[in-house]
């Protein structure tokens, strides 16, 4: 049975006052292996307790038995309740990621943006899709990569662990795990810093997964990232610094999903989330272009 040979994760606070992502790796009894990575959202700490109350919720009910996608249901419940139990608490949610393997083969299960990318000889590429205002709209044809850096609702998600009683996880695979690969998940504090090539190049170039963490968390950091960076590695079937990809690592475009069958669809309501997200940033467009024409009546009567 192949099982991973090296597995780590790092976390860097960076320049935020706290530290709201959460990372882990662990083998079940059952010799399942376990790497999950959340960024929390909330005010004051509640973040912070969002993303480990999820990571704690997914390994323990992974522990009882459950599948990957269960297992993840059973983290919005948790966090959903440990929101409705304190005031404090009120709104918290966190994105997740997480990678089960079981036997042969693993399966990753995402809400939210955080993410999961792949790393082989033939390069870099993103597994998972992000639940964000951004990337919805990119993906339906409505916005271009340049008006979603300029929209001021860019980063905000469409998906999240707790947001919701029921939340829609996105599974993908199953993948082998025989084949030399690597895996990344991380938050969205390491890939808006580093991109693409920049991903590749510290993923193959560390000796260890452990190392590769470390060096992409602080690598954002480094580099400018503004938020959390947290990075989690797993390697499968021979994949390290002595097996790892040609020196020239190309970034390769995102594949689709082994099986069509298993794509993940967009559910009617999932879809009018987007479209009240539109919405608002039409609505906000609308009020500064009146706002503006205000003025300028105003500037003329004042003048005349």
């Amino acid at each position: 049975m192949p099982t991973p040979q090296r597995t780590g994760w790092w976390s860097e606070r960076g320049r935020r006052p706290s530290n709201e992502d959460a990372a882990l790796g662990l083998t079940l009894a059952d010799g399942a292996e376990l790497v999950a990575v959340a960024d929390g959202m909330g005010g004051h700490a509640a973040g912070e307790v969002a993303s480990r109350a999820a990571l704690d919720a997914l390994a323990a009910a992974l522990r009882g038995g459950a599948g990957l996608r269960d297992a993840v249901l059973e983290a919005n419940a948790a966090v959903r309740d440990l929101a409705a139990s304190d005031p404090a608490l009120a709104g918290m949610g966190t994105t997740l990621v997480a990678l089960l393997r079981r036997g042969e083969r693993y399966e990753i299960a995402n809400v939210g943006d955080s993410r999961a990318y792949r790393l082989d000889a033939t390069g870099l590429r993103q597994l998972t899709e992000d639940h964000s205002f951004a990337a919805e709209l990119v993906r339906r044809g409505e916005m271009t990569d340049e008006e979603v850096a300029r929209s001021p609702w860019r980063n905000a998600l469409t998906r999240s662990v707790g947001g919701e009683a029921d939340v829609e996880v996105d599974v993908f695979g199953p993948f082998d795990a025989a084949e030399p690969h690597a895996v990344l998940l991380c938050t969205d504090g390491v890939y808006r810093a580093l991109d693409a090539a920049e991903l590749a190049e510290r993923l193959a170039g560390a000796e260890s997964a452990d190392a590769a963490a470390r060096a992409l968390a602080d690598a954002a950091i480094r580099a400018g990232s503004q938020d959390n960076a947290t990075a989690a590695v797993i390697a499968f079937g021979g994949w390290g610094a002595a097996a790892a990809a040609p020196p020239a690592v190309r970034a390769a475009p995102a594949a689709p999903d082994p099986d069509p069958a298993r794509t993940p669809r967009h559910s009617p309501r999932h879809s009018r989330a987007v479209w009240r997200w539109r919405m608002l940033e039409g609505g906000v467009f609308l009020a500064a272009i009146l706002l503006l024409l205000g003025l300028m009546v105003g500037l003329v009567f004042f003048m005349d």
